[in-house]
């Protein structure tokens, strides 16, 4: 089987690099529209030159940005010039994604290390349209395109590159989630116009093969965000349900089911009515168990409207318990994880769950998972969409560390452009950027 552009491209940068290039101050250059190396590691404080033996123009920039522009760039250059990649030596130790301006399908990635640490590699494997959520399943990854109203299925080599994907499900309407049951049924949340002209959720069944598929949830209501993540545990489906409003206010009002975590028994019913695992969340995206434990975590997003209130937020609550309710629209949240009162709401906050830990203000907090072990340990990894507004907050994938079960502060893994999902395969973490169309494949080493 033919492996695609992007993934040959991979297999040449993993055969220059060995298990992955490490100096002081290093070189990175281009051939035949590829960076090589693609994935390129220097010790914090150390230089980057970019050489460019191609008559064609080319650059290096970040694809994340600060209020004066790219974080680290250099000049564009041609006919075997060099320029520095100015920014590099003041970079803090996580993984940075770049490419080429003049070219911008050309990708790659910086990985800053502290002298003696561990790295963490980001290796470009596929592209694809506006990938959304992102599923590991029997030796394939699953990916979901908001533009594309499908669901792509990508065999896995055994390096961990991608093989050219094939449609797996096809006639969707805006997929945000994606998940499997044991069984190999696969589950996709997407948001369609109802009966009455508003935004609704629902979730399809996909019956093994992906055939075919019938809406087995519907109805729910959001507006302003959709139904989203997935998960299946025990006999359960669980559902990350969004909101109808920015606030709490506007057209339509929040519903006793926007905003909540739900659960249905599998085989789902269509009609059948679910269990509120948690409620009072504000666009709550995604969802997962922390192995080994009955505990559900979900980051969500703080109100965009109500600065310097409405920080993203990280929670969690055990669904063998009771349902706690997490305060919006009457509570918000502030400096860290102090609650207060919506300014727009008359409803008085009163005291509701906490949650686990503060994100920060429009990190955007969507997609998570937890470590599968080894490097990964069993800490949780969030993908950070981000924000436009002046502070430029997210556009990175964060790790937590969960220590005697608590979250502790959050460490950047891999800075860059607008990473939407991630999921772990058997060779390392996968995430879906959203903004330029790619997937990569974070891998440790060293």
């Amino acid at each position: 089987m033919r492996r695609n552009a992007v993934g040959l491209a991979a297999a040449l940068v993993a055969a220059c690099l060995g298990p992955h290039a490490h100096a002081a101050d290093q070189v990175v250059s281009v051939a035949a529209n590829t960076f090589l190396p693609g994935t390129v590691s220097i010790t914090a404080g150390s230089k980057l030159t970019f050489v460019n033996p191609d008559v064609a123009p080319h650059n290096v920039v970040a694809d994340a940005t600060t209020r004066s522009g790219p974080l680290f760039g250099s000049a564009t250059v041609t006919g075997g010039q060099s320029a520095d990649v100015k920014g590099v030596a003041s970079l803090k130790p996580a993984t940075y994604t770049f490419h080429c301006s003049v070219h911008p399908s050309m990708r790659g990635s910086l990985t800053v290390t502290a002298p003696g640490t561990q790295a963490v590699v980001a290796i470009p494997v596929t592209q694809i349209a506006t990938p959304t959520s992102l599923t590991f399943y029997n030796g394939a990854l699953y990916v979901a395109s908001w533009a594309a109203n499908s669901v792509t299925k990508i065999p896995v080599l055994p390096n961990g590159l991608l093989s050219p994907g094939t449609p797996y499900v096809t006639g969707l309407s805006a997929p945000l989630g994606v998940a499997f049951g044991p069984d190999g049924t696969l589950y996709v949340a997407d948001s369609h116009t109802g009966a009455n002209g508003a935004t609704v959720g629902r979730v399809w069944f996909v019956a093994p093969g992906g055939a075919t598929k019938k809406a087995v949830v519907d109805g729910l209501p959001n507006g302003r965000h959709n139904t989203n993540g997935l998960a299946v545990r025990n006999g359960r489906l669980y559902v990350a349900n969004g909101n109808n409003t920015d606030d709490g206010t506007g057209t339509p009002a929040e519903q006793p089911l926007s905003g909540t975590v739900l659960s249905y028994a599998i085989p789902v019913r269509l009609g059948a009515k679910p269990i509120v695992e948690a409620r009072g969340l504000r666009n709550v995206y995604d969802l997962a168990f922390r192995p080994g434990t009955s505990e559900v975590w979900f980051p969500t997003n703080g109100p965009d409207a109500l600065d310097p209130y409405g920080e993203d937020l990280l929670h969690r609550t055990d669904v063998a318990k009771g349902t706690p309710d997490f305060g919006f629209p009457a509570c918000v949240y502030k400096a860290g994880l102090v609650q207060g009162q919506n300014p727009k709401i008359a409803k008085r906050c009163r005291p509701t769950a906490k949650p686990e830990l503060a994100l920060g203000l429009h990190v955007s907090a969507d997609g998570i998972a937890f470590g599968t072990g080894g490097a990964w340990g069993s800490d949780v990894f969030i993908a950070e969409y981000g924000s436009n507004s002046p502070s430029m907050a997210g556009h990175r994938v964060v790790r937590v560390p969960i220590v005697n079960g608590r979250a502790g502060a959050p460490q950047d893994v891999v800075v860059g452009s607008a990473p939407l999902d991630v999921a772990f395969g058997p060779d390392g973490l996968y995430v879906a950027d959203f903004a330029n169309g790619s997937i990569i494949l974070l891998r440790a080493v060293g």
